[in-house]
């Protein structure tokens, strides 16, 4: 058998551990927040009728007896959304400036197909 290697180790401090059990007592008090006041929230519909033929669309195209104030000024409201035949067209397929709605696609919608201009505004409290 072979010479067996010591190791000899110098060192100042030994460390050990210990383990312990304690109770401590926390005493946390909570308050309940105020529930947030709900926001403000107008809407309003400028509705029409396709005539079979034009993509662009202005005040004087409203159904009267669903609104009367016209095309909104998209500065003015936090949200639009249109609608044709009930159906919720996605954003670049058209243009809302202050009383004009312009169509930018190939088709124009069938006669008497409805087109809904939907204005949402949220006010902040």
């Amino acid at each position: 058998m072979g010479k067996k290697n010591k190791h000899k180790i110098n060192t100042r401090m030994v460390y050990d551990w210990q383990s312990s059990t304690d109770e401590i007592k926390i005493k946390i008090s909570m308050r309940s927040r105020p529930k947030p006041k709900p926001f403000k929230v107008d809407t309003y519909q400028y509705n029409t009728l396709s005539d079979g033929r034009c993509s662009i669309y202005t005040n004087e195209d409203e159904l009267k007896e669903y609104g009367q104030q016209g095309i909104l000024d998209p500065e003015t409201v936090s949200y639009i959304n249109l609608f044709v035949n009930g159906v919720l067209q996605p954003p670049n397929t058209y243009t809302v400036k202050k009383g004009y709605l312009s169509l930018n696609t190939d088709s124009i919608p069938a006669k008497n197909t409805p087109i809904t201009l939907q204005f949402i505004t949220i006010y902040q409290s």
